[in-house]
């Protein structure tokens, strides 16, 4: 079952690291400052993951409404590291470094791809064990 999961988590963060760096370029290109453009992709893209990754990949129940507002604030705060770490890291390679947006974004895609991943798992996504149940990762 954990090749299933990642195998989905990878085909699923493939698109959306293509749909986060193209809507981003697409917004440079149209004039938009890349910081700018940026920080507005990186939001579409959180929502984006947010439900691939509860329906496809982590195959989380949506439960009850407590347990859904709780996945969401955990979603959110992982997510907003991994945010910061994108968006100061293009920042870096930008400014301080003097790449370009698009060689910027696609390495700091690939940082964040495997930052999310662990968070995901370990944060947001984890099943719960049930009474005399060993969770599916442990078998």
């Amino acid at each position: 079952m954990k090749k299933k999961e990642l195998y989905s988590y990878i085909f699923w963060g493939v698109l959306s690291t293509i749909l986060n760096i193209g809507l981003a370029q697409l917004a440079v290109w149209s004039g938009i400052d890349y910081k700018i453009s940026n920080a507005i992709t990186l939001v579409l893209v959180k929502v984006f993951c947010y439900f691939t990754n509860k329906i496809f990949v982590f195959r989380t129940p949506f439960g009850s409404f407590h347990k859904f507002i709780t996945e969401i604030v955990r979603f959110v705060f992982a997510r907003w590291i991994t945010f910061l770490v994108d968006y100061f890291g293009v920042i870096l390679l930008v400014e301080v470094m003097k790449q370009s947006f698009f060689f910027s974004k696609c390495v700091l895609s690939v940082i964040v791809i495997v930052l999310n991943y662990i968070l995901s798992k370990k944060m947001v996504f984890y099943k719960q064990r049930e009474k005399g149940i060993a969770d599916e990762s442990i078998q």
